[in-house]
């Protein structure tokens, strides 16, 4: 009753379904320090944010010819599932870069706005306002712009001009470490694969990303031992980096060349494992 996903719309004829664990995001945002309303409209962008991000992804594999079977909101993010790997490593570069440019460029809009909303009008201080609280985001204190004001008639408009701006820019950067199953591990690859067999390519990104998943695991220990909200969060994500690197490579030995389904995972949420009964052999025999 409590698990499983949910189909809520369609888009450009991918369909779209909403994890049942995605209520825990909800509660993580609504309890974060201002009220329910507020909580709420701030997973509200989250979602919209990533489902872009995810139809980014979808849309360019579609320009090269490959149906995206659905897209999954869930807990730790959305995941859009292909029906195929794009054959050439430009084309898998390009599909899986539109990720991260479609969160960036969102990013970029939402700057733009809170530069409208300032008192000064100032562009870089906008950027330089929400890159501080980025990167204090990721546990770089202390490098923030300071204070940023806006026009009062126009503060009602800044707060998620704000959100859109800071969740884009966290969902770009974040989408982007070298590992599985986030882009970056697709864009690393693709890029190896110019001087070696995707297999060895895939190998490589594996460790890589399991360089990344033992840092951000001592990082999200330290948070934890430091009573930082999304310690937990943080090592979930670090274990799915590393046992998604296995089964990315571990896929690529046994289907050969194109066989299977393929998961663009934005953020970073383990890909869903749903579908029909022969997929699901076929994974657990490898």
């Amino acid at each position: 009753m409590f698990s499983g996903k949910y189909r809520i719309c369609e888009l450009f004829g991918i369909p779209i379904y909403l994890d049942f664990s995605l209520i825990i995001l909800l509660l993580m945002f609504s309890t974060g320090g201002g009220d329910l309303l507020s909580g709420l409209f701030a997973a509200f962008l989250l979602l919209a944010s990533i489902t872009l991000h995810e139809l980014g992804h979808a849309l360019t594999a579609r320009a090269f010819g490959y149906r995206t079977h659905d897209i999954t909101l869930s807990l730790l993010g959305g995941c859009a599932s292909l029906i195929a790997l794009p054959r050439k490593p430009s084309q898998e570069f390009l599909t899986a870069v539109a990720g991260p440019a479609v969160s960036f460029v969102l990013s970029f809009l939402g700057i733009c706005g809170l530069a409208i909303c300032s008192s000064e009008g100032s562009l870089w201080s906008a950027f330089l306002f929400v890159l501080g609280d980025v990167l204090d985001s990721f546990g770089l204190h202390g490098l923030s712009s300071g204070n940023f004001f806006v026009a009062r008639s126009l503060a009602w408009l800044a707060g998620p001009l704000f959100y859109l701006a800071a969740m884009n820019a966290m969902l770009g950067f974040f989408n982007l470490l070298p590992g599985f199953p986030m882009d970056g591990g697709r864009i690393f690859r693709s890029a190896m694969r110019a001087f070696m067999s995707r297999a060895r390519a895939t190998y490589i990104a594996m460790v890589v990303g399991r360089v990344f998943a033992i840092l951000l695991a001592l990082s999200a220990l330290n948070r934890i031992l430091h009573g930082g909200n999304w310690g937990f969060v943080s090592l979930l994500i670090a274990w799915m980096i590393w046992r998604e690197g296995e089964r990315e490579y571990r896929q690529v030995l046994a289907e050969g060349e194109w066989g299977g389904r393929w998961d663009f995972s934005a953020r970073v949420s383990p890909p869903p494992y749903g579908g029909d009964e022969d997929e699901t052999e076929i994974r657990r025999g490898r």
